[in-house]
């Protein structure tokens, strides 16, 4: 089957090589998509994992570095070239991390690979979203959006402080409320193209992801960090297997086709942090993004 057979439904899943990615994409396939796996890894072995499982072999890897926004418009430009249409858009690839980290685009890697990057591909992906003609916007966020202390000035200066884990953990609140905000812009932005745009919480997950970006450090301090923040994660956390069914219901249930701009927990739709009432505010962050991403 081509890379642009137009019977299929088309999926993108970024940070599809491993986690929640992994899965999402693994289950979307089994629900016969043409699923697009974009990640900054190797991912032929999950690739082939994916095709043996679901008996689906119309699975494509694609390179997509979200830490670069080079490379989301590399990848762009190839998948405008490969693909007419996107039917399905998952923004899942995030990161998880306890020091300050920059980016080639000298931003904050938490910042941008869980919001900018994902804010600027999703924008440059909107005409192959209007050209599905029925399609939907997923993005990965958080309960603990609820903890958030964001502010536009921590768009590029995130607020860092000792306890490393628990400025860390904020910090990566703070960009699961951009995502939020993102969410609810796409949706108004897009309602009059069939286009639907929502955000849910998969629930805290036993994968590698809260524990394996502490960027490198290895000080007697960190590693104490480390070990407190992997015991409160093994003990707090849900088999991920568990958790994918909840993004996919968003991505493929006809019960909430016409559903957007919403927040999801558990297939319900669920309270939201009061600060998204907040007009400006939510205004002030979208104009913010789309500067620091070149959009404007």
């Amino acid at each position: 089957m081509s890379l642009t057979d137009p019977v299929r439904k088309i999926a993108l899943v970024t940070g599809a090589n491993k986690g929640l990615g992994f899965e999402i994409a693994l289950k979307l396939s089994q629900k016969n998509f043409k699923v697009i796996m974009a990640d900054k890894d190797n991912q032929t072995q999950s690739k082939d994992k994916i095709i043996c499982q679901s008996n689906n072999d119309d699975i494509h890897t694609y390179n997509l570095d979200l830490a670069s926004f080079e490379s989301v418009k590399n990848f762009v430009k190839q998948f405008s070239s490969d693909l007419n249409k996107l039917d399905v858009l998952i923004n899942n690839a995030g990161i998880f991390c306890m020091k300050k980290k920059k980016t080639v685009d000298c931003l904050d890697g938490v910042m941008q690979v869980n919001h900018l990057s994902s804010f600027l591909l999703t924008t440059l992906l909107e005409d192959k979203l209007k050209a599905s003609g029925n399609s939907r916007i997923v993005f990965i966020t958080s309960n603990g959006s609820m903890a958030h202390r964001m502010s536009v000035e921590k768009l590029k200066t995130p607020d860092y402080f000792t306890p490393h884990f628990i400025s860390g953990a904020i910090h990566y609140y703070n960009t699961k409320l951009c995502n939020m905000i993102s969410s609810k812009g796409f949706s108004e932005k897009l309602k009059d193209f069939n286009i639907t745009s929502n955000c849910v919480h998969p629930d805290m997950m036993n994968t590698t992801f809260l524990t394996a970006n502490h960027c490198g450090d290895t000080g007697f301090f960190s590693k104490i960090e480390y070990s407190v923040a992997k015991c409160i994660v093994q003990s707090v956390t849900k088999d991920v297997k568990q958790c994918v069914d909840g993004v996919c219901f968003l991505a493929t249930s006809n019960r909430i086709k016409n559903v957007t701009g919403k927040y999801f927990y558990n297939y319900q739709l669920h309270s939201e942090p009061k600060i998204l009432e907040n007009e400006q505010f939510c205004n002030d962050i979208w104009n913010e993004t789309e500067k620091l991403t070149g959009l404007k």
